[in-house]
């Protein structure tokens, strides 16, 4: 990344962690009833951290693009940058109508599968129609041919699996920013570019969630999810993409079966990372 990048990712970041946090005071002041669910630790918590999350990014990028538009070239928009934009919008609109449904009985690839074939409709299906569907609208952006559906698989697969990982406060965010940070880094630049303003509204959304105030939900992690996917998409190599999808399919097949948070209990570093910042 050329340091005129890394000056407009900064700002980009900053302006979507100042957004960010502003929206996070005001939602968590007088949440909705409906919003309310009681956590890991049986604290009643609401899930509103996705609003703040999804409108943080969009408002830096869309500052981000305003500088683009008057002549500076980093932060100039193209399709990375309306690919990113269609993921969070689209993606948090889906997770905000599974966050207002509440805890569903089906649960998992096959729960979801099973519940439509006996003609039910489940939050979670909508999700994965939706990352499915904005995936490959995305893919289209940054990439051509078979590849499209690759990058819409890393995609809808980096939605669902960060998505089962938020079931401990702020443990989503945490494998987010270890997960996308060196992306933002070493990644495509232009990418990083259009995607340090969600990372600077995780930031600002995250204090809230470790202090168990309130949850990202479906509408918070989906998108981060999908953004990551596209990351991916758009800074590995063809070989490393595909190496990085089927590591992504494992680790939600491998959900089915086994529990996240069973395992990171269990090692200690894991545990050790899971809970910095925790009250």
């Amino acid at each position: 990344m050329t340091p005129d990048a890394a000056v407009t990712a900064l700002g980009g970041a900053l302006a979507g962690y100042a957004i960010g946090k502003a929206l996070v005071a005001v939602r968590i002041k007088a949440p909705p009833a409906r919003s309310m669910r009681t956590n890991v630790n049986g604290r009643r918590v609401p899930v509103v951290l996705g609003g703040p999350l999804a409108l943080g990014a969009m408002a830096g990028m869309a500052l981000v693009a305003m500088a683009g538009a008057v002549g500076w070239g980093p932060a100039i928009a193209g399709p990375v940058t309306a690919g990113t934009s269609i993921l969070i919008v689209a993606l948090s609109l889906a997770g905000s109508l599974d966050d207002r449904r509440g805890d569903e009985p089906d649960r998992g690839f096959r729960g979801h599968l099973r519940a439509a074939w006996a003609g039910r409709v489940t939050g979670g299906l909508v999700k994965l129609v939706t990352g499915g569907l904005a995936g490959l609208a995305a893919g289209a952006l940054v990439s051509s041919g078979v590849m499209v559906l690759v990058v819409g698989a890393a995609v809808a697969l980096g939605a669902n699996l960060l998505n089962l990982t938020d079931r401990a406060p702020g443990r989503a965010g945490k494998v987010w920013l270890l997960g996308t940070v060196p992306l933002l880094i070493w990644g495509d630049p232009v990418w990083a570019v259009a995607a340090a303003p969600l990372a600077g509204a995780l930031i600002g959304c995250l204090g809230a969630d470790l202090r168990e105030r309130a949850m990202l939900g479906d509408a918070g992690a989906n998108p981060l999810g999908a953004v990551m996917g596209l990351g991916l998409g758009a800074s590995l190599s063809t070989p490393g993409l595909l190496l990085a999808v089927a590591l992504l399919l494992a680790g939600n097949l491998a959900s089915e079966k086994w529990s996240f948070s069973s395992a990171i209990d269990r090692t200690r570093w894991l545990r050790a990372v899971d809970r910095l910042g925790r009250k």
